[in-house]
C-alpha cells in the first residue's frame, strides 16, 4: 500500500520545527551570554573610582599657584592625594595601579592604590622638582596621574611655581643712580632676611630704612643682611661713582646661617 505525499508533510513539518526551535534556544542562550558580559562589564566599570584633591579629569584643568626659594630649598614639592573612592557610597573593588608624572621637570612616582577600605584609601604622592635654569621666571608644571589597570584614566593639575624672592636692576647707564627691586612671596612667617651685594663704585642710600636698620652691613665687603617683610616690594637706591656704567651687578639672595 503506498502513502501518498500529503502524509508526508505533517512529518517534515515537525522536524523543520524542531530544528527552528534549537537555533532559537542557541540564539537566545548567546545574546543571554552576551547580555550577562555586558552587565558584569558595566558593573564592573560603575565600581572603579579614581580621584585626586588636587587633580581633575575633564577638559578643565584646574591651576595652583605654588611659591618657592630656588636659592636656599633646592628642589621644589609638589604634594597631592590620589583615592580609590568617589564617595562614600561609591568605592573601587579593585586595586588601582598608578603612575604620576610631572611636565618637563623630576622623575615619575608609581604606585598602586589597594581595593575597597570602609572609607575609602588614599596615597600621599610627592613629586620633587629641580631647579631651572632661569630661577627668577614663574615655572609652569603639568602633573598627570594616570591608571593604567583595571582601567585606564588620567587626572591633570597645573602648578605654577613662582619664585619665593625676587629682584630686578632697573637698567641704569647714563643715570646717576640704580634702583633695585626686590619682590617677596607670601609665605608663613612675617619677614625674610635676606643678603644684598653690590659691585665696587655703588653706595647704598644710607638713609634708607632698610640700611639703617640691617642687621648687617659690611661697607667693606659690600654686602648686607636685612629682614624684608613678606608678600611685598621693596626698593632701594645705589648711588653709582659713575653715571656712564650700568651697575648691573647688584644682586639678592636668602640669608644663610653661617656653619
Amino acid at each position: 500500500m503506498r502513502r501518498s505525499r500529503n502524509q508526508k508533510k505533517p512529518v517534515t513539518m515537525i522536524l523543520t520545527g524542531l530544528f527552528i526551535l534549537l537555533l532559537s534556544g542557541a540564539a537566545l542562550a548567546g545574546y543571554a551570554r552576551t547580555a550577562l558580559l555586558g552587565g558584569y562589564t558595566a558593573t564592573a566599570a560603575r565600581d572603579f573610582y579614581f580621584t585626586s584633591d588636587l587633580l581633575k579629569d575633564g577638559p578643565d584643568i584646574p591651576a595652583y599657584d605654588l611659591y618657592h626659594d630656588w636659592s636656599s630649598d633646592g628642589a621644589a614639592t609638589i604634594r597631592l592625594k590620589l583615592r580609590n573612592y568617589e564617595s562614600l557610597l561609591n568605592i573601587s573593588g579593585s586595586d588601582i595601579a598608578y603612575t604620576v608624572t610631572p611636565s618637563g621637570a623630576g622623575g615619575a612616582v608609581e604606585g598602586v592604590l589597594p581595593a575597597g577600605g570602609a572609607e575609602g584609601r588614599e596615597e600621599n604622592v610627592t613629586l620633587s622638582v629641580p631647579a631651572p635654569a632661569d630661577t627668577g621666571a614663574p615655572l609652569e608644571v603639568t602633573v598627570t596621574a594616570t591608571s593604567a589597570s583595571p582601567y585606564e584614566k588620567t587626572l591633570a593639575g597645573r602648578f605654577v611655581i613662582h619664585p619665593a624672592l625676587a629682584y630686578t636692576v632697573d637698567e641704569n647707564a647714563g643715570a646717576p643712580v640704580a634702583v633695585l627691586t626686590v619682590t617677596t612671596a607670601p609665605g608663613t612667617e612675617t619677614a625674610k632676611n635676606v643678603t644684598i651685594s653690590w659691585p665696587a663704585g655703588a653706595s647704598p642710600d644710607m638713609t634708607s630704612p632698610l640700611v639703617t636698620s640691617a642687621a648687617a652691613l659690611d661697607l667693606k665687603g659690600r654686602t648686607m643682611t636685612v629682614a624684608l617683610s613678606t608678600a611685598g616690594v621693596t626698593r632701594l637706591v645705589f648711588f653709582k661713582d659713575s653715571s656712564a656704567g650700568d651697575y648691573a651687578g647688584i644682586t639678592v639672595a636668602a640669608w644663610q646661617e653661617p656653619r
